[in-house]
């Protein structure tokens, strides 16, 4: 997949947007409509008692597969900033990816980061600054699916990724994990595998811990 490059965009011209990606996890399949009598004429006639034809089953498999519920997620957090938690004003976006526990961890540091801005006004408070949603302290520029993995109701995505340009681009690869919620890919986790000095260390539900 070619990777993409998403320009930074205010947040209040992104929940006024109508972008697709917001709706993610709130898009639900429409609903059958009923047959008009007009239409019925036009149709073929039902099976008769004793005959084993049965209706064509329904389909269970997502709307999207998990790379490329990445990459649309990507590109929203690339757009709030790629720094610091996501502040309220910017979770129902986020939410619409992240599963429940993942939003829920996320609320939980907000209240922390709150509190300590409180306590400690003259101090900078936890989780203000860098990105946590990959290895790099600046966030990606670029990203690109390299790699997925499913089993299950569970699934891997690589993604290839850069920051920076010539021969000062930081090259690297993340991997972000979903789960299955409803029918649709959430994300649960994302595994940072920075190998420089200051890189990201572990994953974003550890990063989220208090």
């Amino acid at each position: 997949m070619k990777a993409i490059q998403v320009p930074l965009l205010m947040a209040m011209v992104l929940m006024g947007s109508g972008c697709s990606w917001f709706h993610h996890k709130k898009d639900k399949a429409e609903p059958v409509l009923a047959v008009t009598d007009a239409a019925a004429s036009t149709q073929p006639e039902a099976a008769t008692e004793g005959t084993d034809a049965t209706p064509p089953a329904a389909s269970s498999e997502p709307a999207q597969g998990p790379g490329a519920v990445a990459m649309d997620f990507l590109a929203m957090h690339q757009r709030f900033g790629n720094s610091g938690l996501p502040d309220r004003s910017s979770m129902n976006a986020y939410a619409a990816f992240l599963c429940p526990s993942v939003s829920d961890a996320i609320r939980a540091a907000q209240v922390r980061q709150e509190q300590f801005r409180a306590s400690h006004p003259d101090e900078k408070p936890p989780l203000v600054e860098g990105d946590l949603f990959s290895s790099l302290f600046e966030g990606p520029e670029t990203f690109a699916v390299t790699d997925t993995r499913i089993e299950g109701g569970k699934a891997q995505v690589d993604l290839a990724m850069t920051h920076g340009e010539g021969a000062g681009t930081t090259r690297w690869t993340d991997t972000l994990l979903f789960d299955l919620d409803d029918g649709i890919w959430c994300l649960s986790d994302v595994e940072y595998h920075g190998k420089w000095p200051f890189a990201n260390k572990g994953s974003l539900g550890n990063s989220l811990k208090p």
